[in-house]
C-alpha cells in the first residue's frame, strides 16, 4: 500500500501540472527552443522546469524528466495551450505517456481511496482543460501568465 506521502506527493504534481501546463504556450518563431525556471513545491523542494516549444507542440520537464506535452499556439502576445498527455513517472505509473483517459484509469483506484470520485475527476480533468494567458520576451527571458492567475513565471532561454 502506498503511503499517504506518496498520496500528498501525487496531489502536488496534480495542483502543480493543471497549474503551470497552462503556462507553456505560443507557435510564433519567438518562442521556438528550450526555456528554464526553478520552482519551488509545498514540501520546499527545488525543481527545474524545462519547457521546448517545437512547431506547435510543447514538452515540460521537471528535473529532466518528462511530465507533460500538448499544442500551442499564440499571436500578439496571448497564448493557448492545450495539454494532451502526462508521463507516468510522475505518477509512480510505467514510463510512457498517459492520455486523460488513460491516466484516469491508472490512478483511478489508488485516489479512490483517499477522496471522493468526483473529486478525483476534476482534478483530472482540470489537467487537460485548454488555458490561456500573456507572455512577453525580453532579450533570453521569457515571462508568462495564465489568465486569472496571480502569477507570473519568467524563464531563461537554454
Amino acid at each position: 500500500m502506498l503511503s499517504r506521502y506518496f498520496y500528498s506527493k501525487i496531489l502536488l504534481i496534480l495542483a502543480f501540472g493543471f497549474l503551470n501546463v497552462g503556462l507553456v504556450s505560443a507557435q510564433t518563431d519567438d518562442l521556438s527552443g528550450v526555456w528554464v525556471t526553478s520552482i519551488t513545491d509545498i514540501t520546499k523542494t527545488t525543481k527545474q522546469m524545462e519547457m521546448t516549444f517545437d512547431n506547435g507542440n510543447f514538452e515540460v520537464k521537471l528535473d529532466d524528466v518528462f511530465f507533460s506535452k500538448g499544442t500551442y499556439s499564440a499571436a500578439g502576445g496571448k497564448y493557448t495551450t492545450q495539454a494532451t498527455s502526462f508521463y507516468g513517472t510522475s505518477f509512480q505509473l510505467n514510463s510512457r505517456w498517459y492520455s486523460q483517459e488513460q491516466l484516469r484509469s491508472a490512478l483511478k483506484s489508488s485516489f479512490l481511496k483517499i477522496m471522493e470520485a468526483d473529486r478525483f475527476n476534476a482534478i483530472i480533468d482540470s489537467m487537460f482543460v485548454s488555458r490561456t494567458g500573456a507572455y512577453t520576451i525580453k532579450g533570453n527571458t521569457l515571462t508568462m501568465k495564465n489568465d486569472g492567475e496571480k502569477d507570473a513565471l519568467t524563464y531563461t532561454k537554454k
